[in-house]
């Protein structure tokens, strides 16, 4: 990986933007555990109403009509299907809603030029150079400074110290 046409930081430059970007990535933590919070009861409700559709059968219904004794499992299995149907709307709206939250965060973080690697940790990297070594400055969230690197093909496991950095550069 080359990356001659993405942005660079400098430690002090990317020390510089953790601020903003710890503000950043816990109003997105905050606003998309709202948003999984509303899809995990959107999915509870789906399930239920699916339930209650299986269970209702037409002509088995033990209510019957005062005025005219007929059965009414149709309208049961009506109401069943009604409500069965929103289940599966308010679901999708809330998956829809979770999707444009994550993809609007992810767009408003990777902005800064930064390349965010899981947005529930905060794993961020920053594209680094020094001549022509070529590394990443690693951070997240729970870090109060940058403290660890790592070669570009390396990932979270290849991190190093940044005393270290010296070595190799």
């Amino acid at each position: 990986m080359h990356m001659s046409a993405q942005q660079t930081f400098s430690f002090a430059q990317a020390s510089a933007l953790l601020p903003k970007l710890k503000t950043m990535l816990k109003a997105a933590n905050q606003e998309l555990m709202a948003k999984a919070e509303i899809l995990a009861n959107a999915y509870v409700y789906y399930e239920k109403c699916e339930q209650e559709m299986n269970k209702v059968k037409p002509g088995q219904s033990s209510r019957t009509n005062a005025n005219d004794g007929v059965s009414d499992s149709f309208a049961d299995l009506r109401q069943c299907r009604l409500n069965f149907q929103a289940a599966i709307e308010s679901l999708s709206q809330a998956k829809q809603d979770y999707v444009q939250a994550i993809n609007l965060w992810f767009d408003e973080i990777s902005d800064t030029g930064v390349i965010l690697r899981d947005i529930k940790t905060g794993l961020l990297d920053f594209p680094a150079r020094n001549g022509s070594f070529e590394y990443y400055l690693c951070w997240q969230l729970d870090e109060n400074e940058i403290g660890y690197w790592h070669m570009i093909n390396d990932g979270f496991t290849g991190r190093r110290p940044l005393a270290v950095l010296n070595e190799y550069v």
